[in-house]
C-alpha cells in the first residue's frame, strides 16, 4: 500500500530476533522485557508522537479491543486502526453487547443483567441462571478469564474459582469484573467476519471456530460445514443489524454459539478487531481484509455491496503452537534449529520464525499459522494434511502431531463435532501415551514379543483409549493391528 512503517522491540538487543523489525522502516523500543510494554498504551503514544505516526494498527492483542487506548489515540490525533472509541467502549463490555442484542431481537443466552460486583450479586444470579453457567470476563478475550460451572458448588468454591479468574483476568484486561451466563455443553461456535465504512456494512460470511481447548481456539474453517443455508442468511442478517445500529466503522466478528441438540443459536458478543483467523475468510472471498480496514481508517468507503461478495471453496486454518501435546499441551519455549515452511498450491504460512529464532516464554506461544484453500471441504482437509507434513520446525516441540491427528478423526472429517470435541475424542490420551510406548519399546522391556504380538499389546492399549470417547465400534482385524505396529515403529 506504500505505507511507510515503525515496528516496536521490547528492548535494544532483541530486535534481529524479530521478523517485522527488519521488514518495518523504523524500529523504537519499549525499553520493557517482555510483554508489559506492548500493554503500555502511554508509552506507545510518546513513541508515535515521536516518529510522527499517522495511525496505530494495534493487531489482535489486549491494546485492540482497549475503548481507553482507543480515546487516547483520539485525543493526540492519532488515528486507532479500528472503530471509535465511543463504538470499542459498548462492544468491548460484553454486558453491554447483549443489550444492544436483546433491544434488537436477537437472540442470547440467559445472563446476569450486570456485572458481579458483590457476593450478593454472586449468589443471586448463580440462583437465578443455575448450572451449568460460565463465570466470563465482562471485557477481554482469547478464551482467558472463563470457567465452567457444571455441577453444583457450594459457596465457599464459586467464591474461589471468582477469585481465580479475577486474578488472570488482572494480568491482561483492564478490569477484573465478570458476569454469568448460560452455559451450552452441546454447542458450535459460529462466526461472521464483519466490515462497516460508519456507514454501510457488509459480512464476509462465516467462520466455523468450534475445535477448541479451554476456550482457546484451535483449528478454523470457513464455510461451516454445520450450518444450513437458511441459517447462515439468518445469522448473517442479525450480525449486520448488530454492527449497522453503531454506525460501526473497521473490522469485527460478531459471534454466536448454537445448540446441538436444538439447532437454536444465540449471540454471544462482537470482537471489535481483526482476528487470528482472519486468513481464512480471505482465502475463500478474495478480499484483502487489513488492506481494507486501513483503507476505512483513511476515510475511505467500502467500495463493495453484499451482492458483490462471492465465496470460493473451502479453508482451514491451524495454529501452530510452541506446545507440547505429548505432555497436556505445556508450553515449550526455546530456539529455533531448524525452519522450513510448507507450501505449494492453496497452502498460505503465516509465520515470523527464522532458523535461530529465541522463542520466549513471555509472549504467545502461537507460530505460525498454516491455511489450505481447497474446491471443497475434502479438498482443503487433503491440502492441510500435506502442508503438516513438509513443515518443518525444530528446537521447539510444537502442535504439529496434535493437527495430524485431528485431520485423521472420523467425526472431524465428517464434520460432526461440537465444543467438547477435543476433551471427548481421545486424541489428548493418545498423544500423551505415544512417549510411553516409544520408552518401552526403547528400553526393551517387551523383548522377545513376535511384531504380531507385539503390535496386539499395543493396540490393545490404544483399543482401551479409543473405547473410552466411544469411537471403537467393532473388532479390528490382525492387518490393522499389524498396520498399527508399522505406524508405532516409525
Amino acid at each position: 500500500m506504500g505505507i511507510k512503517t515503525v515496528s516496536l522491540c521490547p528492548m535494544s538487543g532483541m530486535e534481529k530476533n524479530f521478523l517485522e523489525t527488519d521488514m518495518a522502516d523504523e524500529c523504537c523500543f519499549l525499553d520493557k522485557e517482555g510483554s508489559s510494554g506492548y500493554l503500555d498504551g502511554k508509552k506507545i503514544i510518546e513513541i508515535a508522537k515521536k516518529c510522527k505516526v499517522d495511525a496505530i494498527h494495534p493487531g489482535y492483542g489486549f491494546l485492540a479491543e482497549n475503548w481507553k487506548f482507543a480515546r487516547l489515540c483520539e485525543i493526540n490525533k492519532i488515528k486507532f486502526i479500528g472503530p471509535r472509541s465511543s463504538t470499542l467502549k459498548r462492544f468491548e463490555d460484553k454486558v453491554e453487547a447483549k443489550k444492544i442484542a436483546k433491544k434488537l431481537k436477537i437472540p442470547t443466552l440467559p445472563a446476569s443483567e450486570k456485572p458481579i460486583k458483590t457476593k450478593g450479586d454472586l449468589f443471586s444470579s448463580a440462583k437465578k441462571i443455575k448450572p451449568p453457567f460460565i463465570l466470563k470476563a465482562q471485557r477481554g478475550g482469547g478464551g482467558m478469564g472463563i470457567r465452567i460451572i457444571d455441577n453444583q458448588v457450594d459457596a465457599g468454591q464459586l467464591l474461589s474459582l471468582t477469585l481465580d479468574i479475577q486474578k488472570q483476568m488482572a494480568s491482561g484486561f483492564s478490569d477484573i469484573d465478570f458476569f454469568l451466563e448460560r452455559y451450552l455443553p452441546q454447542a458450535r461456535h459460529i462466526e461472521f467476519q464483519m466490515l462497516g465504512d460508519g456507514k454501510k456494512v457488509v459480512h464476509l460470511g462465516e467462520r466455523d471456530c468450534t475445535i477448541q481447548r479451554r476456550f482457546q481456539k484451535l483449528l478454523e474453517e470457513a464455510p461451516s460445514p454445520y450450518i444450513t443455508e437458511k441459517e447462515r442468511e439468518e445469522m448473517g442478517k442479525l450480525a449486520v443489524k448488530i454492527c449497522q445500529s453503531m454506525k460501526y466503522e473497521g473490522v469485527a466478528t460478531v459471534e454466536f454459539i448454537m445448540d446441538t441438540t436444538s439447532r437454536e443459536f444465540y449471540f454471544m458478543e462482537v470482537n471489535p478487531r481483526i482476528q487470528v483467523e482472519h486468513p481464512i475468510t480471505e482465502a475463500i472471498t478474495g478480499i484483502d481484509i487489513v488492506e481494507q480496514q486501513i483503507k476505512v481508517a483513511q476515510g475511505e468507503r467500502l467500495a463493495f455491496s453484499q451482492e458483490d461478495i462471492h465465496f470460493n471453496g473451502w479453508a482451514i486454518e491451524v495454529r501452530i503452537n510452541a506446545e507440547d501435546p505429548h505432555k497436556n499441551f505445556q508450553p515449550n519455549p526455546g530456539k529455533i534449529s531448524k525452519y522450513f515452511p510448507s507450501g505449494g498450491q492453496g497452502v498460505f504460512l503465516h509465520s515470523f520464525l527464522h532458523q535461530g529464532q529465541e522463542i520466549y516464554p513471555f509472549f504467545d506461544s502461537l507460530l505460525a499459522k498454516v491455511v489450505a484453500h481447497g474446491k471443497d471441504r475434502k479438498d482443503a482437509v487433503k491440502k492441510m494434511k500435506r502442508a503438516l507434513d513438509e513443515l518443518i520446525i525444530e528446537g521447539v516441540e510444537t502442535t504439529v502431531s496434535f493437527f495430524k491427528m485431528v485431520l485423521k478423526n472420523k467425526e472431524f472429517l465428517k464434520g460432526e463435532f461440537n465444543t467438547n470435541f477435543i476433551e471427548k475424542s481421545g486424541i489428548i490420551k493418545e498423544l500423551m501415551l505415544e512417549p510411553y510406548l516409544k520408552k518401552k519399546i526403547q528400553e526393551s522391556l517387551i523383548e522377545g514379543l513376535t511384531e504380531e504380538e507385539l503390535a496386539e499389546m499395543i493396540f490393545n492399549i490404544y483399543k482401551n483409549i479409543k473405547k473410552e470417547a466411544g469411537q471403537i465400534k467393532r473388532p479390528v482385524s490382525k492387518w490393522v493391528n499389524y498396520e498399527r505396529f508399522n505406524m508405532i515403529q516409525q
